[in-house]
């Protein structure tokens, strides 16, 4: 997928380019980070027109002419951000060891003390579709528990009734363990605030381990831990699918 040639607001543009969320980019810009053609940008709703030099703290900010979306193996312990928070590792050195330039930014989080799956792309779009809650993306989870899931407990982590936060958490799909029936497979299609463990917590379970293993269409497979794989160009359109309310 190429670019558009048409002007965009600046704000679009930014995410487009990689330099985040529309919401993070528009704090870029209120902070006088971001300048046209060597004029600081007025306001998010500016228009950037073909041909036009934005810059980002005095990088280039340019459309690539092909989007790149990669899965990555999270690691225990890294934390999910591309700013270091005190002296736990972050995204920030699995970026900077992957020679990945500012562009490329994880999509949505996951728990420092959560393993697995993390979608990285330089398609600001994409990011932002997938991270919004009405596109229903299914995540699956790999839970390990401290203790066996009571019976009486399996029917409110499938079927909503678990409030968070004031609200319902959505519909989710529990699947049955194995021979070990401390170890569920989890499947919920939000992204809230720990939200699984919180809604094991929530019927009286604790989570001792948390893996994700796929991402809509896209799973981790036998992806090595810290490493990167391209997603195929059929990976890319069946998660597009996903994210635009597909199948």
């Amino acid at each position: 997928m190429t670019p558009d040639d048409d002007a965009q607001r600046l704000n679009r543009f930014l995410a487009r380019a990689g330099f985040g969320s529309r919401r993070s980019v528009e704090t870029l810009i209120a902070d006088g980070r971001v300048r046209i053609d060597d004029e600081v940008a007025a306001s998010p709703g500016c228009r950037v027109a073909p041909g036009s030099r934005v810059t980002v703290d005095g990088k280039v900010a340019a459309w690539p002419t092909a989007w790149r979306v990669l899965a990555h193996h999270k690691t225990l312990g890294v934390v999910t951000s591309l700013r270091q928070q005190g002296r736990a590792p972050c995204l920030a050195g699995v970026a900077a060891a992957a020679g990945f330039g500012p562009g490329l930014v994880p999509v949505g989080r996951l728990d420092a003390d959560t393993t697995g799956l993390l979608i990285w792309t330089d398609d600001g779009d994409l990011a932002q579709a997938l991270l919004r809650p009405r596109r229903q993306v299914w995540k699956r989870y790999e839970v390990r528990l401290a203790a066996a899931l009571p019976p009486s407990a399996r029917p409110r982590l499938a079927d909503g009734g678990i409030m968070l936060d004031g609200h319902p958490c959505l519909p989710a799909r529990l699947h049955p363990p194995g021979r070990d029936p401390r170890r569920w497979i989890l499947e919920i299609q939000e992204g809230r605030n720990r939200q699984v463990r919180r809604m094991f917590g929530a019927v009286g379970a604790t989570v001792l381990g948390l893996h994700r293993t796929a991402i809509g269409p896209v799973t981790l497979g036998d992806l090595a831990p810290g490493k990167f794989r391209e997603l195929t160009t059929g990976e890319i359109a069946a998660l597009r699918a996903a994210a635009d309310g597909g199948p």
